[in-house]
């Protein structure tokens, strides 16, 4: 008996070891799987913070942007007149052609007097007073060119603007110097443009903007990317409130 005994004695130490590994593993699987879920609960408060900020900058774009409505793509005409009557005898130019500072356009006959009264006839050569692009077809030979009235209206490419009525409620949120961008059928890509000036309608005799309303005059960023462009095409978008890096102070409404 006491042989038997101390096997058993000696044989508890042996169970006890073999037992003890498995109480560890299912500590240490009990811990990992604690600090699993505290990493899944911190990365999904991370998620939901960057969701939020997300969400309000993107709201803070949106309140930043005032929509602009409908901007047409226009220019400064320029015409090439005669001071004096005369009949066209000559043309030398076609719409859409462009043409370099001095170069003729056309010829006119004109008829004056001498000092005896009589008639004597002379011609007179019609020349572009600046560089441009011939907006429409000029007068055809035969027809009478009277002072005042154009033989033919050019225009500069490098001169182009974009030009929109705003509500005059937009007078204290805009300035010069802030930029818009700008989209039209059948332009590829974003035309940048800067704000150069904002006109208010003064007094009631005004017609060139509607009452309550500016008319705002942008200039393109980037003049190449209209270059090539007919004035009289439409565009529509947006000015960014934030932007501007010219004059900052708003416009000031003169009644």
């Amino acid at each position: 008996m006491t042989l038997i005994q101390e096997r058993t004695t000696e044989a508890d130490p042996i169970g006890s070891s073999a037992a003890g590994p498995p109480r560890r593993d299912r500590s240490a699987r009990t811990t990992l799987r604690k600090w699993r879920n505290r990493l899944v609960v911190l990365l999904m408060v991370a998620a939901a913070a960057a969701a939020g900020v997300y969400v309000v900058r993107g709201q803070a774009v949106s309140d930043a942007k005032l929509n602009l409505g409908e901007l047409t793509l226009t220019s400064q005409p320029i015409p090439i007149e005669t001071s004096l009557p005369g009949l066209v005898t000559a043309v030398s130019v076609k719409a859409g052609q462009s043409v370099v500072t001095g170069q003729q356009v056309g010829a006119i006959r004109v008829t004056t007097t001498d000092s005896n009264g009589q008639a004597v006839l002379s011609r007179r050569v019609l020349r572009a007073p600046r560089a441009g692009v011939v907006v429409d077809d000029p007068l055809t030979i035969g027809s009478t060119l009277q002072p005042g009235v154009g033989f033919v209206v050019l225009y500069d490419p490098a001169d182009l603007r974009l030009v929109t009525d705003a509500p005059l409620s937009y007078l204290p949120e805009v300035a010069p110097g802030m930029t818009a961008e700008l989209k039209a059928e059948g332009v590829p890509g974003t035309v940048n443009a800067v704000l150069d000036r904002a006109v208010p309608r003064i007094g009631t005799a005004q017609t060139d903007v509607a009452p309550d309303h500016l008319e705002l005059i942008f200039r393109p960023q980037h003049p190449a990317q209209v270059s090539r462009l007919i004035p009289g095409l439409r565009f529509t978008g947006s000015i960014d409130t934030r932007s501007g890096t010219q004059d900052t102070r708003p416009v000031v409404y003169v009644k």
